[in-house]
């Protein structure tokens, strides 16, 4: 099956636009493959993973903020990958947001199920683009990893080794080329190099030709590129997310260059996600509904959690009240609306609602584990089931949340939330 790089926003009023495309996508005989939230990007790991995928499918919605800049990068850079792309545009968007080359279908928020064959007819063009069986890449390299370090040799000695110690204690054979030399234009081992690396680490300050040459020639040959720039005052484009554009580091300092070069290769290197099925699909946008940020600001784990949470498979608990158990288990919901029958006549869902946003800003004082941020994602969840007057579906987002949002609500003097949680615990 062909993988596609799933591009979209990651905001609660957007999770019905995901859960559908996602679903979509994936009956067309395709696998979304996408980067879930997290604290850091960089524009290295995006490249990856469009190298890593057959096509992408982009959903570009409107939004109170404006258009995502994010995801207008990401088309510009499967464009400059020349990857097969779809664009879903939302219909109450202008008509010049993207070139109108551009393999583009409209979607209404209002009538999905009224759209779906046209919408099944863009994919199916898209599949055309992409063929049945895509070939694998040519001749892969069979050597260690390696990473070309481009524009150090004008800095100090300290600088470059510490470059070059860092690449090397990653796991990369750290590769460097004779920038001094124009005689490179015509060396055939230059372009094998960068055939076969995996990455690359510039600094752009470098005022040899050769160097910025060669910034060019990995660009063009869509390397994944980690940018650095040793320019306090560096002319950001303000269109394009700070995150996707050169990192900042003092070349005098050796240690803070090995922490950013450390930094960024962890993020180059972070996991991505394939939702192979509709489960996946399911649980990732539920996921989106617990951690989505209306600013679009994640914690460090966020990323992981996803990971964990999406791949984890047949995940029980057996604690309390559950009639059913195990994969395809069918008395779930059954066993809410039974607790919240028994419970509902001691619990006004309007006051529960409040209490649980007051626990839940308690909450985001108080955490410092991963489980924390998920817990605090269900009663966030419990929170808005709760005000839209649906106590069985509160009630099973409740018992996500566990003892720690328990603890927490029986410190802060919220006897309605409490109440709920026991009672969906079982104590």
């Amino acid at each position: 099956m062909n993988i596609v790089y799933f591009s979209h926003s990651y905001r609660e009023e957007d999770r019905s636009l995901v859960e559908y495309f996602g679903e979509l996508i994936q009956s067309q005989g395709l696998i979304p493959s996408l980067d879930p939230p997290s604290e850091s990007i960089n524009a290295a790991k995006l490249e990856r993973h469009l190298n890593n995928s057959d096509g992408m499918v982009a959903v570009l919605n409107w939004r109170k903020s404006g258009i995502s800049e994010y995801i207008l990068y990401e088309i510009s850079t499967c464009l400059k990958a020349k990857k097969p792309l779809l664009v879903f545009v939302e219909d109450i968007l202008p008509n010049d947001i993207i070139p109108p080359r551009i393999l583009q279908s409209r979607f209404s928020r209002q009538s999905f199920l009224r759209q779906i064959r046209e919408h099944k007819h863009a994919i199916q063009i898209l599949n055309t683009y992409l063929g049945t069986d895509p070939p694998p890449k040519y001749q892969p390299s069979l050597a260690r990893r390696s990473c070309l370090v481009i524009g150090i040799s004008d800095f100090p000695k300290n600088v470059r080794d510490a470059v070059v110690e860092i690449i090397d204690a990653r796991g990369y054979s750290p590769i460097e080329l004779d920038e001094s030399s124009c005689s490179i234009l015509q060396d055939q081992h230059v372009y094998e190099v960068i055939s076969s690396i995996n990455f690359g680490v510039c600094l752009i300050e470098s005022k040899l030709p050769m160097s910025r040459y060669l910034i060019g020639a990995l660009q063009m040959a869509f390397v994944p590129t980690i940018l650095l720039t040793t320019n306090p005052a560096y002319h950001y484009n303000p269109h394009i997310p700070k995150e996707y554009q050169p990192r900042f580091v003092d070349y005098l300092d050796s240690n803070i260059i090995k922490k950013t070069i450390n930094v960024e290769i962890n993020l180059f290197e972070e996991d991505i996600l394939n939702l192979d099925d509709k489960n996946k699909i399911k649980t990732y946008s539920n996921l989106l509904l617990q951690v989505s940020s209306t600013e679009g600001r994640y914690k460090s784990d966020t990323n992981y959690i996803f990971a964990k949470e999406v791949n984890m498979r047949d995940k029980y608990d057996v604690r309390g009240q559950v009639g059913a158990i195990g994969p395809g288990a069918i008395a779930h919901d059954i066993n809410f609306n039974q607790i919240w029958n028994e419970a509902k006549d001691g619990i006004n869902l309007p006051e529960l609602a409040n209490e649980l946003s007051e626990l839940r800003l308690k909450l985001k004082e108080k955490a410092t584990e991963p489980e924390h941020e998920v817990s605090i994602g269900q009663i966030a969840a419990a929170e808005s089931s709760a005000r839209k007057g649906d106590g069985p579906k509160a009630l099973e987002y409740l018992k996500q949340a566990g003892n720690w949002a328990l603890n927490v609500a029986k410190t802060i003097g919220v006897p309605i939330a409490t109440k709920a949680l026991m009672k969906v615990l079982g104590l």
